[in-house]
């Protein structure tokens, strides 16, 4: 099967997709499903891939969370079950989480905080209304609520 033309060109293009971002085995699969490939051609594809250091479940899982938490400001919560949901081997996305330090998720989480704190002000005058429709946010972005409490005393209320 791995001398086959087929099997080589579904390794290049795959070669090819990894070499563009960061990628997980199941994104890969579910690319190489759309490609018409096997599942026979799937799995060679993916050691492959694996022994070639194309895909790396620690290196993906590392760069998922510092992209999802740092830039795109979502709560552990939500980048964990995200990860989950990527089928990733629970030491790499203990390894991935544990490369956002506390300070610079608790930094990410007070900067968006205060950014929808500013737009929600524009509309409601009402504290009680205000800190609830930033706590649901905030919620909703995958951050837990003692944090957010936590960052809504030190931050918004000095």
């Amino acid at each position: 099967m791995r001398n086959s033309d087929s099997y080589r060109a579904l390794l290049d293009r795959a070669r090819r997709y990894c070499a563009l971002a960061e990628q997980c085995e199941d994104a890969v699969r579910q690319k190489l499903v759309t490609w018409g490939a096997t599942p026979v051609e799937s799995d060679d594809v993916i050691d492959a891939l694996y022994s070639e250091n194309y895909l790396d479940d620690v290196r993906y899982a590392r760069a998922f969370c510092e992209s999802k938490i740092l830039h795109q400001h979502w709560g552990r919560q939500k980048v964990l079950y995200q990860l989950r949901l990527k089928h990733l081997p629970r030491t790499a996305v203990e390894t991935g989480m544990a490369a956002v330090s506390d300070e610079d998720y608790l930094a990410a989480l007070s900067e968006l905080a205060v950014k929808k704190f500013s737009e929600l002000r524009r509309s409601t005058n009402d504290p009680a209304a205000l800190r609830q429709k930033l706590t649901s946010f905030l919620l909703s972005r995958g951050f837990l609520i003692g944090e957010i409490n936590q960052v809504i005393i030190n931050t918004l209320q000095q």
